[in-house]
């Protein structure tokens, strides 16, 4: 890969950070008497996986979880401990890049039905695995907890269903709206020739 390619892939990750961490300052962080934890700046860590791939993907699920508790984390609970937990918990997010390459081949190939199978499959399982280790952390790890927090699996259920939804159906938007922001002009999944064929259609 060359370093100007990499310097994109760069740029475009601080980007996307930047725009789910502002997103996450816009929106509030529960909604409902319930207080169901929303994570609607998710949307763009999964997007930016699907078209990077697992190292960029897990290093940005990762910055952006240091960053987002270094910023709302209160002081008492703003220990490196604490801080190391939150990043672990979002390197999760990361999962949806491990279907970076299969998405990204069947959607050049135009086979939707395995592309909306990566899609969901990828959401199900970075959504299941952050929300799932989260409240492990948050139960029987962490001796405070590290943001609004409810006992019970129940909770747990509650939490990932809104967002897995939420964030799957926003994805399934942009894929129907403009399906080639999944695929990056340089992306080492397609070949060049592929790549020229997909530009033309």
């Amino acid at each position: 890969m060359k370093s100007s390619q990499r310097l994109v892939i760069i740029i475009e990750g601080l980007l996307f950070i930047a725009l789910a961490l502002l997103i996450q300052t816009v929106f509030p962080d529960v909604i409902t008497g319930h207080e169901v934890i929303l994570r609607i700046g998710f949307v763009l860590l999964l997007l930016y996986g699907f078209r990077r791939g697992p190292v960029p993907g897990f290093i940005a699920s990762g910055i952006f979880g240091l960053l987002n508790a270094w910023l709302i984390l209160p002081e008492p609970l703003n220990s490196g401990m604490n801080l190391l937990w939150v990043t672990l918990i979002s390197l999760t997010l990361g999962i949806a890049s491990l279907f970076a390459r299969n998405l990204q081949r069947t959607l050049h190939n135009h086979r939707m039905k395995s592309v909306y199978l990566n899609l969901v499959t990828g959401t199900f399982l970075s959504t299941g695995a952050y929300f799932g280790l989260r409240h492990i952390v948050n139960q029987w790890v962490v001796s405070e907890p590290v943001s609004h927090f409810q006992t019970g699996w129940a909770a747990f259920g509650l939490d990932f269903g809104i967002n897995f939804a939420t964030i799957l159906i926003i994805l399934i938007l942009l894929l129907n709206v403009q399906a080639k922001s999944f695929i990056p002009k340089h992306t080492p999944y397609i070949s060049r020739k592929e790549r020229s064929r997909l530009l033309n259609d």
